[in-house]
């Protein structure tokens, strides 16, 4: 199983969640009797390098499986190489929505798509009496997707857009459209932005005495931590993944993780270690290693309850719903303060 994934920037649990995962797999006979390998790449938020990784996994005759992306627009791309190669594409990061849209046979999506995180962010903003919003967003595949869609998912809840605007990834300035939205009557400030620029548009926003609330849509990684400053406090974001969840699952997978490496683990640790034991649980069940077997039997598979909450996927490999979580820095640590709660499940 090849992995792509920016490690050395993001400095997430993503590794650690595969590798512990990856030991009680093999351990434990949990893919039917066969090791998995894994393969780890390193894509530096870089599309050259990503690009490079894709035409190594596609050209390696014993791989299954590929885990990534973090970034949409990376994810994207390489979906069309792993589509051709026939290879199965766990995407574990990326969320823009039309990704599994295009009858791709090769994909499977472990975390929620645009669409379904902006019905679910919408509700959470409108339960807090929010009404008036002003969105933000980068100009890219993840940003893009993520403001459109909250905008319609905040219309159909019948608020008000006040003020809309986006900028260029890698050339942004936050110094006029902060000034702008002092004088804007919003409830709060939804960013459609990845960090570390999440970090400099909070700090930007912050010193010039914008104090509107502020939503974004990115993960709390030391860089973010580092380019925001002191002005993450009170900032919240959206994120995927309570370490605090009491299920049994859950549970025993902080124990572990807690116990093998010496801190909490956090949403991507949950999402590689859950995405390696769902690819296990499909090898098991077909007996077979051929990416196509272990698509249909991972999107066909019953219900899977996971460290990160439950999993069933619907005919185009993506989940049928799950929760978000909204958190907000208090004294400087992220802290959950509101759930949403996914539809009753199927049967």
């Amino acid at each position: 199983m090849g992995v792509c994934w920016p490690f050395a920037v993001n400095q997430d649990g993503m590794a650690g969640g595969l590798q512990l995962a990856n030991e009680e797999i093999n351990a434990g006979g949990l893919a039917g009797g066969m090791a998995v390998r894994l393969v780890l790449r390193d894509s530096g938020f870089d599309w050259e390098k990503s690009k490079q990784i894709a035409i190594e996994f596609s050209e390696t005759p014993d791989m299954s499986a590929v885990l990534g992306y973090y970034f949409d627009g990376e994810a994207i791309k390489a979906s069309g190489m792993y589509e051709c190669s026939r290879l199965l594409h766990l995407i574990v990061g990326a969320n823009n929505t039309a990704m599994t849209g295009r009858g791709n046979q090769y994909i499977v999506r472990t975390i929620l798509p645009s669409d379904k995180i902006a019905c679910a962010l919408a509700k959470l903003s409108v339960d807090r009496g929010y009404r008036k919003f002003a969105v933000i967003w980068e100009e890219d595949a993840y940003g893009e997707d993520l403001a459109y869609q909250f905008r319609v998912a905040m219309d159909a809840l019948d608020t008000q857009l006040v003020y809309q605007v986006s900028y260029p990834l890698g050339r942004q300035d936050f110094r006029l459209p902060v000034n702008e939205m002092k004088s804007v009557d919003a409830d709060f400030i939804f960013f459609a932005g990845l960090e570390p620029w999440a970090g400099d548009f909070l700090r930007v926003a912050r010193g010039v005495g914008l104090k509107t609330p502020i939503i974004g849509a990115f993960s709390d990684t030391p860089e973010m931590r580092e380019r925001a400053g002191r002005a993450l406090e009170d900032a919240m974001y959206l994120d995927f993944y309570n370490v605090n969840s009491p299920s049994p699952e859950n549970q025993t997978f902080v124990r572990k993780f807690r116990a093998r490496y010496g801190r909490d683990p956090d949403t991507w640790a949950a999402q590689g270690y859950d995405a390696l034991h769902i690819l296990a649980k499909a090898v098991q069940f077909t007996g077979s290693r051929n990416p196509l077997d272990l698509v249909y039997a991972i999107r066909y598979m019953k219900p899977w309850e996971g460290a990160n909450g439950r999993y069933k996927f619907d005919s185009r490999g993506e989940l049928e719903d799950k929760s978000i979580f909204l958190a907000a820095y208090r004294n400087g640590t992220p802290v959950i303060i509101q759930d949403s709660q996914p539809m009753p499940p199927s049967r």
